[in-house]
Parts: C-alpha cells; sequence; structure tokens
C-alpha cells in the first residue's frame, strides 16, 4: 500500500478517534441551538444542510499555503514525468502545482503574471484530492483579494473558508454559504490537471511549485505519489457530510463535469448554464474525442488517453463549427483533427498545425470529477449519451437492517 496513504490514513484515524471519544462522552449530543454556532457556521445558505458541514479544522492538520517558492522547470528534480499537476496559465506565465503537495494544503493563495502582459493577477488554486476535483478560483471579491483556508467537508468534498471571516465557501461551486460572505461567488480561472511531463510539453518555460520545508514530512514519496482521486472513502466522518446523491452512475465513477453558459439574446437576460458529466469510460471508448450539442452550445471534448487530461471547447470558430475525430499514430497514440480543415488540435484547444495553426478554441468551464461530487452539488446535471431522468437517493447510506 503507498506509503502516503498511510501518513492519510493515520491523520484519518486521529480524527475517527477524537470523533469517537467525543460520542463516548455524549451518545446523544443535543443540537446546536443557532445561538450557539460559531461564526463559520452563521448566515447560512437555505439550502444548506448545516448539520452536514463538518469543520475539521481542529481534528486535521491540513493548512492552506501562501506564495510557494516556484522554480523554473529544469530545476524541479522532485517531479517524475508521471506526477500529476494542476497547470494555470495567465497574463502570459504559467504555473504548474503538484498535487502531491496541493492534496495536503487544499489551498495554494498565489499571483501569476508578467508585467508585460498585464502584470501578476491573484489566483486561488484548490484541489480535493478523494474526489480529485481542481478549481483554481480568481480570489478578488468586492475589490479585495481574500485569502482562502482549509475548512472541512460538504457532500465528501473539501470546502473552503475565507481567513478573515471564516465564512465557508464550496470548493465545487465558489459560492459563499454562510458568514458575513453568504450568497457572494467567486469566479472560475481555467486550470489544467495533467501530468509534468504533459505539462511540460504544453509550456516548456513553466514555473512550477517546490516542496515547502515545514510541510515536507506530509507530502508524498516522490516515487508514490497521492491516488488522482479515490474509489472509496478514507475515513469515516466522509459519509454524515453527504446529503445526496444520484444513481445513475457508480459514486466513484470519474468524470469531466462541464457547465456550459447559454448564449443570452439580450444581456437583460438571467444566465442560463445547463451541467452535463461525461464519463471518462465514455471518452475512452470514443478513443477521446466526443462531439456533442449541450442547449445552443455546440461542444467538443477531448480526452488525451495516455495521461487521462481532459477538456472541454465550443467548437465554433470564427463563425463555423468544427467537428473533430482521433487518428490514431503509427505509435497507437491518438490525436485530436478537425474534419474540416484537418488541423491537428492540443488538448488546450490549440491547433498547432494544419489551416487552422495559431487559432484558439474558446475553453468551457470544467473539472474533473468523481459522479458522487458533481452530482450531490448539481443533480440537475446529465449525463452525455443519456436521456434518463436523475436517481435522487444517498449511494451512502447504510440499507436498513432487516428486523
Amino acid at each position: 500500500m503507498r506509503s502516503l496513504f498511510n501518513v492519510c490514513a493515520v491523520v484519518c484515524l486521529i480524527g475517527g478517534l477524537t470523533l469517537a471519544a467525543h460520542a463516548q462522552e455524549k451518545p446523544e449530543p443535543p443540537k446546536q441551538e443557532a445561538s450557539s454556532l460559531n461564526k463559520s457556521k452563521a448566515n447560512p445558505a437555505s439550502d444548506i444542510k448545516i448539520e452536514a458541514l463538518w469543520d475539521g479544522r481542529k481534528i486535521v492538520p491540513f493548512k492552506a499555503l501562501d506564495n510557494p517558492k516556484m522554480v523554473p522547470m529544469l530545476e524541479a528534480d522532485y517531479l517524475n514525468d508521471s506526477d500529476y499537476v494542476l497547470g494555470v496559465t495567465l497574463n502570459g506565465e504559467s504555473r504548474a502545482y503538484p498535487t502531491r503537495f496541493l492534496w495536503w494544503h487544499h489551498i495554494i493563495n498565489d499571483s501569476i503574471g508578467k508585467a508585460e502582459s498585464g502584470g501578476q493577477v491573484p489566483i486561488a488554486v484548490t484541489y480535493c484530492s478523494v474526489c480529485n476535483t481542481g478549481i483554481c478560483y480568481d480570489p478578488i471579491l468586492d475589490g479585495k483579494t481574500l485569502k482562502i483556508d482549509f475548512y472541512g467537508l460538504y457532500n465528501g468534498v473539501v470546502v473552503l473558508c475565507e481567513r478573515e471571516t471564516e465564512s465557508v465557501v464550496l470548493q465545487v461551486e465558489g459560492r459563499f454559504v454562510t458568514g458575513a460572505l453568504s450568497g457572494k461567488q467567486l469566479a472560475p480561472k481555467p486550470a489544467l490537471d495533467t501530468t509534468w511531463g504533459k505539462w511540460k510539453l504544453l509550456h516548456p518555460n513553466t514555473l512550477v511549485m517546490s516542496p515547502t520545508p515545514e510541510f515536507q514530512r506530509w507530502y508524498s514519496p516522490k516515487d508514490q505519489p497521492e491516488p488522482r482521486g479515490y474509489d472509496r472513502f478514507p475515513a469515516p466522518f466522509f459519509r454524515p457530510t453527504v446529503t445526496r446523491g444520484d444513481k445513475r452512475l457508480p459514486p466513484f465513477d470519474k468524470v469531466l463535469a462541464v457547465t456550459v453558459v447559454q448564449p443570452q439574446k439580450k444581456k437583460s437576460e438571467p444566465e442560463k448554464v445547463i451541467r452535463r458529466a461525461y464519463p471518462i469510460k465514455a471518452l475512452q471508448e470514443a478513443n477521446g474525442v466526443l462531439n456533442d450539442r449541450v442547449g445552443k452550445v455546440s461542444m467538443t471534448v477531448f480526452l488525451d488517453t495516455e495521461t487521462a487530461t481532459a477538456n472541454a471547447f465550443s467548437s465554433v470558430l470564427d463563425g463555423k463549427t468544427l467537428t473533430f475525430e482521433a487518428r490514431k499514430r503509427d505509435d497507437g497514440k491518438y490525436l485530436f483533427y478537425d474534419k474540416e480543415t484537418e488541423s491537428r488540435w492540443n488538448i488546450e484547444g490549440l491547433a498547432e498545425e494544419g489551416a487552422l495553426a495559431g487559432k484558439t478554441l474558446a475553453r468551457v468551464e470544467n473539472h474533473l470529477s468523481q459522479w458522487y461530487g458533481w452530482s450531490a452539488y448539481f443533480p440537475d446535471t446529465s449525463i452525455y449519451g443519456r436521456k434518463d431522468s436523475p436517481q435522487p437517493g444517498n449511494p451512502f447510506e447504510k440499507p436498513e437492517e432487516k428486523p
């Protein structure tokens, strides 16, 4: 068994034993009155089940990190090409955040950008290793740059909080659901969950986060990285945080979760979004390319089958809809081409060869997830290739014992 999993298991065991001890002292603890809730649970959103919002800050020692040391690609001898990273490119600069380090911190508060390309802008890089959900957010809200910290769990996925007010923000949504910031929303920024080897090919001038000595003992060893998504919950305190689910897919199936904003006829119209899950298995069966239409938006979804890197784009470019396919090379690897111009595209939607070389497809908001972590937050989601209705139900509920 991976040594990192052992480390995580120890952390989880500590939490489990702590909870068990409290349970023995008070087998049926009284429900908290609203007046006794700490400020991190004050002013909850109406759709949040506050009893399922688990505050793990005093039980597990995870800690956010601000402005980590970044080094050039050639100095990253602590990474293997097979290690996974969250890659971000903004204002002419690329940075990679290894999930071997991110899984521990859960949040990196950083800044990115070159002076000649608009200067540095703040970002919050967030990651839930159990659900394999990595999302980058713009932490500027009402003109103020927020610092984001670890909080706990909700629906089996990590939740975060704002450092000053302790307002809880859902990692999957970027929505504040308690505290002084309740109702506010963070805007997502593009990020790519891929291997270090793949990211280097895409961005040879990238910087990369180096390990912070203070937390070195918590980082996974170089040759034993954190699993990229789990096939079960690693601790008993996950299950009670799950408030709902959908039984159309097994809970730990991997999907690319996509949020598609529909075009508006008038700016005054309320924004409409449609959410769809693309099972990674379906993408693999299609050799890495799926063409789709979500509402009024023509889309394509790419999967690099070698690295399990996925991304989604609008397939409309310069007013024309392109149709994509995967073509197998002599070495067995698949590349992405559009049928209309025979141009070759990469996983970031950039045409690298052909008549459209240099053109870029518009990215559609997306991130990887386990099915349980997406469907619990967005029960109205559809599944690619299926027309069946949602099948509500908590897949983690223990079946009732027969008398």
